[in-house]
Order: structure tokens, then C-alpha cells, then sequence
């Protein structure tokens, strides 16, 4: 079995020219090639991996429903673009079930952790929600960007439109902020 290789960002490039103009079959490519990474994007915001998997199928099929209205200019742009889109449906999911928390158990066995331990995670995944709250929506953005996704400082400046010196500086403020709220709640 062979892995299919990542497309060219002039096939990229191709293929959202091709989807803008609705072709349904560039679009499919272009699922393909994103999904994976829109539904890391979302799990990173969401707790629980069902929901995750329902928010990641909205944001393609608003995608889908506006790709015709898309002025497409580079590959950036359109990232930036689908993860806007992405970012506006973790948001109104959010709003829409502001107070509840799903516990999902089965995944602490789907790990094979004992369930102490995956309590014990969800509490530390828990504490660090809380503690971003504290945090500019740029400076949560910026981390789970960064860390959760895994960008570049590169990649993140062109995902936010800022420059690289602000995405650091931005990133560094949000630590510090994360690293004092954190202690205030240890002590």
C-alpha cells in the first residue's frame, strides 16, 4: 500500500480555482485534503470527539454552500478561509450550548486508560480551559494554532493576517498570562 503524497500547492491552487467555480469534484479533493486538519482544529476547542466530528461536517457544508462566493487569490488565503469558517461554527456551537460539558468515558477505554487517569486528564484539560478563558480570543487562537495544530509562527501570521514578530510577541503574552493564572490557582 502506498500513501498518496500532498499535492503540489499548485494543485492546491488548481483545485480551489476549480471547487470556486463549483465543480464538485475539485471541492471533494479538496475535502480530502482538509479534513484532517479542520477536525484537529476543532477537537483542540471542543471535548468531546463525537461533537467534533458534527461541528467538522457543518464547516465543510457551509464551506460547500459559499466556495461559489469565494474570490480566490492563494493557497493561504483559502486556508485562512476555511479556518475562519471553522472558527465561526466552534463559536456558535459554543453559544448555542454554553453550560454543558460532555464526559465521554468510552474514550478513556478506546485509550485503555484506567478511568482515575482519564478523570484525572480531564481535569487537567478542564483547568486549562478555564485558565484561557482568561486569555484575548488572538491570544487563544494564536496557542491552539501553534501548539495544537502544530503551525509555524509563518503559518499562523498568514492564518491571522499579522506578521510574524506580532504572532510571537502575542504568543509570549498569552504564556505569561496562562503561566500566572495557573499558579494563582495552585496557590
Amino acid at each position: 500500500m502506498t500513501l498518496n503524497p500532498e499535492p503540489s500547492e499548485e494543485r492546491v491552487d488548481e483545485l480551489i480555482r476549480l471547487a470556486s467555480n463549483l465543480d464538485r469534484t475539485a471541492f471533494g479533493e479538496l475535502y480530502r485534503l482538509y479534513v484532517t486538519r479542520i477536525h484537529r482544529y476543532v477537537a483542540y476547542q471542543i471535548n468531546d470527539r463525537v461533537l467534533a466530528e458534527d461541528i467538522t461536517n457543518q464547516v465543510f457544508l457551509r464551506a460547500m454552500q459559499a466556495i461559489g462566493r469565494y474570490q480566490h487569490h492563494s493557497v493561504p488565503q483559502f486556508n485562512a478561509w476555511i479556518f475562519r469558517i471553522a472558527k465561526n461554527v466552534v463559536v456558535d456551537n459554543w453559544r448555542a450550548k454554553r453550560d454543558t460539558v460532555p464526559l465521554d468515558e468510552a474514550l478513556a477505554t478506546e485509550r485503555g486508560e484506567t478511568l482515575d487517569a482519564h478523570f484525572e486528564s480531564l481535569a487537567r484539560r478542564e483547568e486549562l480551559q478555564v485558565a484561557m478563558q482568561v486569555l484575548t480570543e488572538d491570544q487563544r487562537e494564536v496557542l491552539i494554532l501553534r501548539f495544537g495544530m502544530g503551525m509555524s509562527h509563518r503559518e499562523v501570521a498568514e492564518r491571522m493576517d499579522r506578521n510574524e514578530e506580532a504572532i510571537r510577541a502575542l504568543q509570549f503574552r498569552a504564556i505569561s498570562s496562562l503561566r500566572d493564572v495557573m499558579a494563582e490557582d495552585t496557590d
